[in-house]
């Protein structure tokens, strides 16, 4: 999947994004990025002595050195019809994970109607924290390859909701699918009263750290 030629400019890496998020593919594609969908098929499974920025962390890294062994499978059975240069050309695989919490508890994606309900009535007139962790894989060579990953915290304010507006919320099928059971992004951005930190680390994929990242591994966003 792809949105722009900015980023094939010779000698820049291919970027691939561990993840079929449609969120974090359109946050993505906000920062004028051409860029590959190769997502990770891994158990999230951490250790309980983690704290959050641990988990994020190490869920991130588990993802993007996944995605590069599917990657370098893939360049190996195609090795044959590959030219040398193309076989070893240079890429970045961009990883992240997120997870919402409150009273130190997980809160991940609802399984039914009930729990996301649930959910979003403990959250009514609180706050919680969102932490996102990203990971880059940059494999400028054969033999050079650099790593690097940041952890992004925000704290989201909801306000006092009623029964009926949780209901109906829920009832729209939105919640089902994200973790927390709200989308910033979309209609649930009518549940928060304010938000410290950045907007699109409690979407999935914080911008600034990203931006921040990618450059880290010879990538030109908005010309720098």
């Amino acid at each position: 999947m792809t949105n722009t030629d900015s980023n094939k400019d010779s000698g820049t890496p291919t970027i691939i994004l561990a993840s079929a998020s449609p969120r974090r593919i359109d946050l993505m594609k906000n920062l004028g990025l051409s860029f590959e969908v190769l997502p990770a098929d891994i158990e999230e499974i951490t250790e309980h002595a983690q704290t959050p920025g641990e988990v994020v962390a190490e869920l991130a890294l588990m993802k993007a050195r996944r995605t590069q062994q599917i990657l370098e499978e893939r360049r190996a059975g195609e090795a044959g019809a590959m030219s040398t240069q193309a076989a070893s050309a240079p890429y970045v695989i961009l990883a992240a994970d997120t997870l919402v919490i409150l009273d130190n508890d997980i809160l991940g994606k609802p399984t039914d109607r009930a729990e996301a309900i649930s959910m979003l009535k403990r959250m009514s007139a609180r706050s919680h924290e969102v932490y996102t962790g990203v990971h880059v894989i940059y494999k400028e060579a054969a033999d050079k390859q650099h790593e690097h990953h940041e952890v992004g915290i925000s704290r989201v304010h909801f306000r006092k909701l009623s029964t009926s507006e949780i209901e109906n919320y829920v009832d729209s099928g939105e919640p089902m699918d994200k973790a927390g059971a709200y989308a910033l992004q979309g209609i649930g951005a009518f549940l928060l009263e304010g938000i410290e930190g950045c907007p699109t680390n409690i979407i999935g994929l914080p911008l600034p750290l990203t931006m921040s990242l990618l450059r880290r591994c010879n990538i030109s966003i908005l010309g720098l």
